[in-house]
């Protein structure tokens, strides 16, 4: 037997690495770090706390009719000696058109300017660099933005005040509106490859949570856990409402937050809520109700500007063309990632279980449960009858959170996968339940869009901020619908709502055609289901038109003439139709349009509309410098507020931390390897038993 030949490695190249994979391991104790005092503060690159200005918001919105016009007032404070430039990622709700930005340093008020999003940075940067006063309103995702403020004074005060406008629906019997609180993290999933080779490198680690992993410099607020520690989140939010709904309220109310709530002599209602304790970090909601002889059937709204008409039209189709039941093969995949920590698990687990109690004896059904990796109850969907039901409450019970969002290969696996094994023809359908804390939602839709085939794809968002935007956008990408429950108590009900849709089928190959209409938005209608409303913008082409609307539900068919004459006086419908035509180009892809041309569309109708847009932003800068030259300024970030019920010590799959530690592990073991071969290749030995 031949001698193994011994080789002395040198530690200079390794030791690098393993600092590395060290740095990367104490990621986990960086984020634990909680701040103990109720400053906000951030870290420089060498982990020194700094001062962060102080942050309250002022949300007030009018409601008329189904329009809401709303004024988010933020007031940054720089408690600092030095002159700060302070960034703020904060979320609104899905559908809001930003149209207005408003900077004021004391008395002097400074209007924003609609600008290519390139330029209104260039613009900005400018600005800040010269040391006048500057803002900055970016959209990163539709129901996320991103506010900048340059130049504030050493213990001055800036304030931002930015305007958006909702169209409000009818659903499902009620109407509501909302405004988020808190963002959820953001998980990043890595793409696995093959390591070629090794490069050194130094890496910084900052304590807190991404919302944003790769995209902004983003922290969340974390809690002391002492018994002096103060709550550090980014101020307090104080949300006034006045409502004019136009009828008489059967119920008024909100599963959210506590509200306080009064009616005036003209009928209006007047509700206020003042955030600022942990446990009211979560999406504020209010649902109101008319009276059942007051529901509303048909609406039309209209509004001129200029030489141009818009309309707004809102039916309610007929809801009993089609009375009889299909069996349905249903697919449950339930999020157990980190981020679905405590009361989101809670929460999932209950409407999972109503969902599976939801069924009919002769409905098929599976679940998948994913989060670093994906797991499958039964090897296909099998009969939901009393042993199954059984063997899936078991499982239920059993689900805890941990670990990543890795969301495609559970998606993929739902879509793809084996189908019933008997002959009965079945509805196929798919309910997500997720809080949507991913940061790769165009992958996700474009994965959803290319196998869907006929399987509808239905959201239910859990959580105290579940991420709106995803799964609004996955949901029309799988023909499907969107469902939020509010709190861990509206699960059963909620859920009850849902399946009393799936059992029925949806209102398709629906067609609106008229004379003197054009530029209908969405310009490709989608499928309706029960209890929900056909909503269409235009432009009418001489102030009045005709419109005939058909479509098909099972084999019954529905057609409605309307003769629209405008009134012309109800503001903001306007604004409604370029905000749904900015989303319909948004949605461009579904149809096959290029980015390049989405990009251009959407770019025209955020400068014409004054409106932001993922290529537009709003930018102030007022033209009297106020730094010094001589004086420089730092850049601090203002964390948001964590979400109510989410466990930061379990929700490691919203940073990617443990995929990140894999990587940094794979690297140094490739770096061995590598190593070794080279060593060899040296000296000519090889290995030998």
């Amino acid at each position: 037997m031949r001698r193994r030949e011994m080789h002395t490695f040198s530690h200079k190249g390794i030791r690098p690495l393993i600092l590395a994979c060290l740095m990367m391991g104490c990621a986990q104790n960086a984020v634990a770090d909680a701040v103990t005092h109720g400053t906000l503060v951030s870290r420089d690159e060498q982990g020194q706390k700094q001062d962060m200005p102080l942050v309250s918001t002022r949300v007030a919105m009018d409601i008329t009719g189904s329009v809401l016009r709303a004024q988010v007032t933020q007031v940054f404070h720089n408690p600092t000696n030095n002159w700060t430039e302070a960034l703020y990622l904060f979320p609104l709700p899905g559908e809001a058109a930003v149209d207005h930005l408003k900077m004021q340093i004391g008395d002097r008020i400074i209007e924003g300017d609609i600008q290519e999003k390139e330029q209104a940075r260039a613009t900005y940067e400018q600005a800040k660099s010269q040391g006048q006063n500057a803002a900055l309103t970016e959209q990163d995702r539709p129901n996320l933005f991103h506010t900048s403020v340059a130049n504030i004074p050493p213990g001055g005060e800036v304030t931002i005040s930015i305007e958006y406008q909702q169209t409000l629906v009818w659903k499902d019997g009620r109407f509501s509106a909302g405004f988020p609180l808190a963002i959820t993290p953001r998980y990043n999933p890595v793409q696995p490859g093959e390591v070629r080779r090794v490069v050194e490198g130094q890496a910084t680690l900052n304590s807190g949570w991404q919302v944003l992993p790769g995209e902004r410099k983003t922290v969340m607020a974390t809690i002391g856990d002492d018994e002096t520690a103060v709550s550090n989140t980014p101020g307090p939010v104080e949300i006034s409402l006045n409502l004019q709904p136009g009828f008489r309220l059967s119920a008024l109310d909100s599963p959210s937050h506590q509200i306080s709530q009064e009616q005036t002599e003209d009928g209006r209602y007047i509700i206020s809520l003042l955030a600022d304790e942990p446990d009211e970090y979560r999406d504020f909601v209010l649902n109101w109700t008319p009276v059942e002889s007051d529901e509303p059937s048909a609406a039309f709204f209209s509004e001129q500007h200029g030489d141009e008409h818009y309309g707004l039209l809102m039916l309610m189709p007929p809801q009993d063309l089609h009375t009889a039941r299909f069996s349905r093969e249903v697919v449950f995949v339930i999020d157990t990632s980190g981020s679905m920590a405590g009361t989101s698990i809670e929460a999932a687990r209950r409407a999972l279980q109503a969902g599976i109690d939801g069924l009919a004896s002769d409905d098929t059904f599976n679940v998948i449960q994913f989060n670093s990796s994906t797991d499958t109850l039964f090897n296909q969907p099998v009969i939901a009858d009393i042993q199954r039901r059984q063997q899936a409450a078991s499982y239920i019970n059993s689900l805890q959170a941990g670990g990543g969002t890795e969301m495609a290969p559970a998606l993929t696996a739902a879509l793809t996968g084996i189908r019933s094994n008997d002959d009965t023809p079945r509805l196929r359908q798919i309910v997500f339940i997720t809080d949507g804390s991913v940061s790769n939602e165009q992958q996700l839709f474009d994965l959803i869009r290319s196998r869907l085939n006929n399987t509808r794809l239905f959201t239910v968002g859990i959580g105290s901020a579940p991420n709106s935007y995803f799964m609004e956008e996955a949901a029309v990408a799988g023909r499907g619908t969107f469902t939020y429950i509010a709190s861990p108590s509206e699960s059963e009900s909620t859920m009850q709502t849902l399946f009393n849709k799936l059992e029925k089928p949806a209102m398709t190959d629906i067609r609106i055609e008229g004379e003197g209409i054009k530029d209908l938005m969405p310009s490709v209608i989608p499928d309706l289901y029960s209890g929900e409303p056909l909503a269409v913008s235009m432009k009418l082409a001489n102030g009045t038109g005709e419109v005939r609307i058909s479509g098909r539900t099972g084999d019954a068919a529905w057609q409605e003439a309307l003769i629209l004459a405008p009134a012309d006086n109800t503001r903001g419908i306007m604004t409604d139709w370029a905000q749904r035509a900015v989303q319909d180009w948004r949605r461009g892809y579904l149809r096959g349009v290029s980015a390049e041309q989405i990009r251009s569309e959407i770019i025209a109708l955020g400068l014409k509309y004054h409106l932001v847009t993922p290529y537009t932003s709003l930018v102030a800068v007022d033209k009297t410098p106020v730094r010094p030259e001589q004086e420089e300024s730092e850049t601090l970030v203002v964390p948001v507020a964590k979400p109510h019920g989410l466990d930061l010590g379990m929700a490691q799959g919203a940073t990617g931390y443990q995929l990140t530690l894999a990587g940094g592990l794979a690297a140094l073991l490739a770096a061995l390897s590598l190593m070794i071969v080279e060593r060899r290749r040296k000296s000519g030995s090889r290995w030998c038993a």
